[in-house]
Protein backbone atom coordinates (compact mmCIF):
# COMPACT_ATOMS: atom_id res chain seq x y z
CA UNK A 1 0.00 0.00 0.00
CA UNK A 2 2.95 2.48 0.92
CA UNK A 3 4.46 1.48 -2.45
CA UNK A 4 1.26 2.48 -4.05
CA UNK A 5 1.32 5.73 -2.39
CA UNK A 6 4.48 6.81 -3.45
CA UNK A 7 4.10 5.92 -7.28
CA UNK A 8 0.70 7.90 -7.22
CA UNK A 9 2.27 11.01 -5.53
CA UNK A 10 5.16 10.86 -8.12
CA UNK A 11 2.83 10.66 -10.63
CA UNK A 12 1.08 13.59 -9.52
CA UNK A 13 4.15 15.88 -8.84
CA UNK A 14 4.76 14.92 -12.48
CA UNK A 15 1.76 16.16 -14.04
CA UNK A 16 1.67 19.42 -11.86
CA UNK A 17 5.62 20.18 -13.39
CA UNK A 18 5.03 19.05 -16.80
CA UNK A 19 8.00 16.97 -16.57
CA UNK A 20 6.25 13.72 -17.79
CA UNK A 21 9.00 11.68 -19.58
CA UNK A 22 8.66 10.79 -23.33
CA UNK A 23 7.91 7.80 -23.92
CA UNK A 24 10.57 5.04 -25.46
CA UNK A 25 8.24 4.34 -28.67
CA UNK A 26 8.22 8.37 -29.97
CA UNK A 27 6.84 9.54 -33.22
CA UNK A 28 9.39 10.52 -35.32
CA UNK A 29 11.04 14.35 -34.38
CA UNK A 30 9.88 17.09 -36.37
CA UNK A 31 12.48 18.30 -38.98
CA UNK A 32 14.35 21.73 -38.45
CA UNK A 33 13.47 25.30 -39.75
CA UNK A 34 14.77 25.54 -43.19
CA UNK A 35 17.66 28.10 -43.61
CA UNK A 36 16.62 31.58 -44.90
CA UNK A 37 16.76 30.96 -48.90
CA UNK A 38 18.76 34.06 -50.71
CA UNK A 39 16.35 36.73 -52.75
CA UNK A 40 16.66 35.53 -56.38
CA UNK A 41 15.61 38.74 -58.66
CA UNK A 42 12.93 37.82 -60.95
CA UNK A 43 15.14 38.59 -63.66
CA UNK A 44 18.86 36.72 -62.64
CA UNK A 45 21.86 38.33 -64.51
CA UNK A 46 23.58 35.70 -66.92
CA UNK A 47 26.29 33.57 -65.99
CA UNK A 48 29.53 35.41 -67.43
CA UNK A 49 31.72 33.65 -69.90
CA UNK A 50 35.04 32.23 -69.79
CA UNK A 51 37.13 35.06 -70.09
CA UNK A 52 34.18 37.75 -70.62
CA UNK A 53 35.42 40.60 -70.55
CA UNK A 54 36.54 41.51 -67.44
CA UNK A 55 34.13 44.23 -64.83
CA UNK A 56 36.21 47.25 -63.80
CA UNK A 57 36.24 50.40 -62.15
CA UNK A 58 38.35 53.40 -62.19
CA UNK A 59 40.96 52.53 -59.66
CA UNK A 60 43.71 50.00 -61.16
CA UNK A 61 42.81 46.25 -61.32
CA UNK A 62 45.80 45.23 -60.41
CA UNK A 63 46.69 47.58 -57.34
CA UNK A 64 49.13 50.64 -57.29
CA UNK A 65 52.15 50.63 -58.96
CA UNK A 66 54.10 50.50 -55.64
CA UNK A 67 52.44 47.38 -54.51
CA UNK A 68 51.75 45.78 -57.76
CA UNK A 69 55.62 46.18 -59.48
CA UNK A 70 58.14 44.26 -59.27
CA UNK A 71 61.26 46.06 -60.52
CA UNK A 72 63.62 43.54 -62.63
CA UNK A 73 64.77 45.29 -65.17
CA UNK A 74 67.96 42.84 -66.46
CA UNK A 75 64.78 40.14 -67.04
CA UNK A 76 62.84 42.77 -68.98
CA UNK A 77 65.64 43.53 -71.30
CA UNK A 78 66.81 40.45 -71.87
CA UNK A 79 63.02 39.47 -73.10
CA UNK A 80 63.76 42.61 -75.30
CA UNK A 81 66.74 41.38 -76.87
CA UNK A 82 65.10 38.29 -77.33
CA UNK A 83 62.33 39.95 -79.21
CA UNK A 84 64.52 42.90 -81.01
CA UNK A 85 61.29 43.80 -83.50
CA UNK A 86 58.60 43.74 -81.24
CA UNK A 87 60.39 45.08 -77.78
CA UNK A 88 61.79 48.84 -77.39
CA UNK A 89 63.41 49.80 -74.38
CA UNK A 90 65.35 52.42 -75.55
CA UNK A 91 66.58 54.25 -79.21
CA UNK A 92 69.75 54.72 -81.38
CA UNK A 93 72.80 55.56 -78.78
CA UNK A 94 74.40 57.96 -81.65
CA UNK A 95 71.80 61.01 -81.52
CA UNK A 96 71.29 62.54 -77.89
CA UNK A 97 67.09 62.27 -77.99
CA UNK A 98 65.11 60.90 -74.85
CA UNK A 99 61.81 60.20 -75.10
CA UNK A 100 59.12 61.29 -71.83
CA UNK A 101 56.48 58.77 -71.52
CA UNK A 102 53.75 59.03 -69.06
CA UNK A 103 51.57 55.94 -67.64
CA UNK A 104 48.49 55.49 -66.10
CA UNK A 105 46.50 58.41 -67.14
CA UNK A 106 44.24 60.29 -67.83
CA UNK A 107 43.10 62.23 -65.27
CA UNK A 108 42.00 65.89 -64.62
CA UNK A 109 44.03 66.62 -62.04
CA UNK A 110 47.75 65.54 -62.97
CA UNK A 111 47.34 65.56 -66.55
CA UNK A 112 46.79 68.50 -67.40
CA UNK A 113 49.65 69.97 -64.89
CA UNK A 114 51.90 67.96 -66.75
CA UNK A 115 50.31 68.72 -70.27
CA UNK A 116 50.52 72.42 -68.93
CA UNK A 117 54.12 72.17 -68.83
CA UNK A 118 55.27 70.44 -71.40
CA UNK A 119 53.26 73.12 -73.34
CA UNK A 120 55.10 75.92 -71.88
CA UNK A 121 58.21 73.89 -72.79
CA UNK A 122 57.70 73.27 -76.46
CA UNK A 123 57.76 69.29 -75.92
CA UNK A 124 56.16 66.57 -76.74
CA UNK A 125 55.57 63.18 -74.91
CA UNK A 126 54.00 59.93 -75.57
CA UNK A 127 51.32 58.97 -73.27
CA UNK A 128 50.06 55.39 -72.27
CA UNK A 129 46.71 55.57 -71.95
CA UNK A 130 44.19 53.19 -69.51
CA UNK A 131 40.85 52.61 -71.36
CA UNK A 132 39.08 53.13 -68.58
CA UNK A 133 40.38 56.58 -67.36
CA UNK A 134 40.10 57.77 -71.39
CA UNK A 135 36.19 56.71 -71.36
CA UNK A 136 36.05 58.70 -68.44
CA UNK A 137 37.78 61.69 -69.49
CA UNK A 138 37.86 61.72 -73.36
CA UNK A 139 38.49 65.61 -73.37
CA UNK A 140 42.19 64.78 -71.49
CA UNK A 141 43.06 62.30 -74.96
CA UNK A 142 41.71 64.88 -77.43
CA UNK A 143 43.93 67.22 -75.76
CA UNK A 144 47.01 65.02 -75.69
CA UNK A 145 46.36 64.25 -79.51
CA UNK A 146 45.60 68.25 -80.47
CA UNK A 147 48.92 68.92 -78.59
CA UNK A 148 51.03 66.82 -80.48
CA UNK A 149 51.78 63.99 -78.30
CA UNK A 150 51.56 60.13 -79.12
CA UNK A 151 49.30 58.03 -77.23
CA UNK A 152 49.96 54.64 -76.72
CA UNK A 153 47.71 51.11 -75.33
CA UNK A 154 48.33 50.57 -71.60
CA UNK A 155 45.39 47.98 -71.10
CA UNK A 156 41.83 48.67 -70.22
CA UNK A 157 42.07 48.69 -66.53
CA UNK A 158 45.72 47.96 -65.48
CA UNK A 159 45.53 44.22 -64.11
CA UNK A 160 48.61 41.98 -63.85
CA UNK A 161 48.93 40.53 -66.95
CA UNK A 162 50.91 37.20 -66.12
CA UNK A 163 47.87 36.45 -64.82
CA UNK A 164 45.44 37.10 -67.31
CA UNK A 165 44.58 34.41 -70.25
CA UNK A 166 45.16 34.69 -73.56
CA UNK A 167 41.55 35.65 -74.43
CA UNK A 168 41.24 38.34 -71.12
CA UNK A 169 44.74 40.15 -72.75
CA UNK A 170 43.04 40.43 -76.48
CA UNK A 171 40.04 41.60 -74.64
CA UNK A 172 41.61 44.52 -72.41
CA UNK A 173 44.27 45.60 -75.87
CA UNK A 174 41.46 45.19 -78.11
CA UNK A 175 38.84 47.41 -75.80
CA UNK A 176 41.06 49.89 -75.58
CA UNK A 177 42.28 50.22 -79.15
CA UNK A 178 38.62 50.38 -80.32
CA UNK A 179 38.08 53.55 -77.82
CA UNK A 180 41.67 55.25 -78.30
CA UNK A 181 40.53 54.99 -82.57
CA UNK A 182 37.11 56.85 -81.43
CA UNK A 183 39.01 59.61 -79.93
CA UNK A 184 42.50 60.03 -81.99
CA UNK A 185 41.63 58.48 -85.35
CA UNK A 186 43.53 56.07 -85.72
CA UNK A 187 44.41 52.19 -83.81
CA UNK A 188 47.53 53.00 -81.93
CA UNK A 189 49.98 50.04 -82.14
CA UNK A 190 52.12 51.10 -79.24
CA UNK A 191 51.83 49.11 -75.63
CA UNK A 192 53.11 49.54 -72.67
CA UNK A 193 52.46 46.23 -70.36
CA UNK A 194 50.94 47.58 -66.82
CA UNK A 195 54.09 47.21 -64.04
CA UNK A 196 56.06 46.14 -66.39
CA UNK A 197 55.31 42.59 -66.96
CA UNK A 198 57.14 41.10 -69.91
CA UNK A 199 58.02 37.44 -70.24
CA UNK A 200 58.41 35.84 -73.77
CA UNK A 201 54.59 34.08 -73.74
CA UNK A 202 52.95 37.48 -73.23
CA UNK A 203 55.40 39.26 -75.83
CA UNK A 204 54.17 36.43 -78.46
CA UNK A 205 50.37 37.58 -77.88
CA UNK A 206 50.99 41.00 -77.84
CA UNK A 207 53.57 40.76 -80.41
CA UNK A 208 51.04 38.84 -82.82
CA UNK A 209 48.68 41.32 -82.28
CA UNK A 210 50.79 43.79 -84.49
CA UNK A 211 51.81 46.26 -80.99
CA UNK A 212 55.51 47.31 -80.55
CA UNK A 213 55.70 47.04 -76.69
CA UNK A 214 57.56 50.12 -75.47
CA UNK A 215 59.67 49.38 -71.78
CA UNK A 216 61.75 51.88 -70.64
CA UNK A 217 65.56 52.54 -69.81
CA UNK A 218 65.40 56.06 -66.91
CA UNK A 219 62.63 54.56 -64.17
CA UNK A 220 62.09 57.85 -62.04
CA UNK A 221 60.14 55.80 -59.22
CA UNK A 222 57.75 58.65 -58.88
CA UNK A 223 55.19 56.07 -58.09
CA UNK A 224 56.95 55.44 -54.97
CA UNK A 225 56.54 58.31 -53.77
CA UNK A 226 60.07 58.84 -54.35
CA UNK A 227 61.46 62.61 -53.98
CA UNK A 228 62.58 65.04 -56.31
CA UNK A 229 66.38 65.42 -55.34
CA UNK A 230 66.22 61.32 -55.95
CA UNK A 231 64.42 61.46 -59.05
CA UNK A 232 66.94 64.01 -60.21
CA UNK A 233 69.56 61.68 -59.40
CA UNK A 234 67.98 58.47 -61.66
CA UNK A 235 67.70 60.71 -64.37
CA UNK A 236 71.03 62.16 -64.29
CA UNK A 237 73.01 58.38 -63.47
CA UNK A 238 70.18 55.85 -65.85
CA UNK A 239 69.77 58.67 -68.79
CA UNK A 240 72.15 57.98 -71.86
CA UNK A 241 71.06 58.73 -76.06
CA UNK A 242 68.28 57.41 -76.87
CA UNK A 243 66.74 57.01 -73.48
CA UNK A 244 63.35 56.14 -72.67
CA UNK A 245 62.27 57.82 -69.37
CA UNK A 246 59.30 56.58 -67.49
CA UNK A 247 56.97 58.35 -65.36
CA UNK A 248 53.18 58.60 -64.80
CA UNK A 249 50.83 61.13 -65.03
CA UNK A 250 48.11 59.54 -63.09
CA UNK A 251 47.82 56.88 -59.75
CA UNK A 252 45.77 54.50 -57.78
CA UNK A 253 43.08 55.89 -56.02
CA UNK A 254 44.24 58.48 -53.07
CA UNK A 255 48.03 58.35 -54.74
CA UNK A 256 49.47 61.64 -55.24
CA UNK A 257 52.07 62.42 -57.63
CA UNK A 258 53.08 65.84 -57.03
CA UNK A 259 56.59 65.24 -56.75
CA UNK A 260 56.17 64.08 -60.83
CA UNK A 261 54.98 67.77 -61.79
CA UNK A 262 57.92 69.13 -59.36
CA UNK A 263 60.51 66.76 -60.83
CA UNK A 264 59.88 67.59 -64.71
CA UNK A 265 60.71 70.99 -65.14
CA UNK A 266 64.07 70.03 -63.35
CA UNK A 267 64.23 66.96 -65.75
CA UNK A 268 63.63 69.10 -68.71
CA UNK A 269 66.26 71.65 -67.69
CA UNK A 270 68.44 69.03 -66.87
CA UNK A 271 68.89 67.36 -69.98
CA UNK A 272 68.56 70.21 -72.22
CA UNK A 273 71.77 71.35 -70.78
CA UNK A 274 73.52 68.04 -71.26
CA UNK A 275 72.43 68.56 -75.53
CA UNK A 276 69.55 66.25 -75.27
CA UNK A 277 66.40 67.48 -77.72
CA UNK A 278 62.95 65.42 -76.83
CA UNK A 279 60.80 63.03 -79.19
CA UNK A 280 58.02 61.28 -78.85
CA UNK A 281 58.50 57.22 -79.13
CA UNK A 282 57.50 56.73 -82.75
CA UNK A 283 59.87 59.70 -83.57
CA UNK A 284 62.74 57.92 -81.62
CA UNK A 285 62.04 54.57 -83.03
CA UNK A 286 61.09 55.94 -86.35
CA UNK A 287 58.18 53.54 -86.22
CA UNK A 288 54.90 54.66 -87.12
CA UNK A 289 52.21 55.13 -84.31
CA UNK A 290 49.33 53.43 -85.74
CA UNK A 291 48.31 49.77 -86.53
CA UNK A 292 48.79 48.93 -90.34
CA UNK A 293 45.48 49.96 -92.06
CA UNK A 294 44.08 52.10 -89.15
Amino acid sequence: MVMWRAAAALSLSLLVTGCWPAPRESSPPQPLPARPQAQVPSNPPRAAAPHAVRTTTHDLQGGWEKTGRIDTPELRHRVADQFPQIVFYRGPRNVKQAALTFDDGPDVTYTTRILDILRREGIHATFFIVGQRAQAHPEMVRRIIAEGHAVGNHSWDHPNFTKLSIAEIRSELIRTNDLLRSLVGYTPDLFRPPYGELTPALVQTIGGMGFKIIDWSVDTRDWAGTPVPTIMNYVRKEITPGGIILEHCAGGRGERLDNTVEALPGIISYLRNQGYSFVTIPQLLHVSAKMEGS
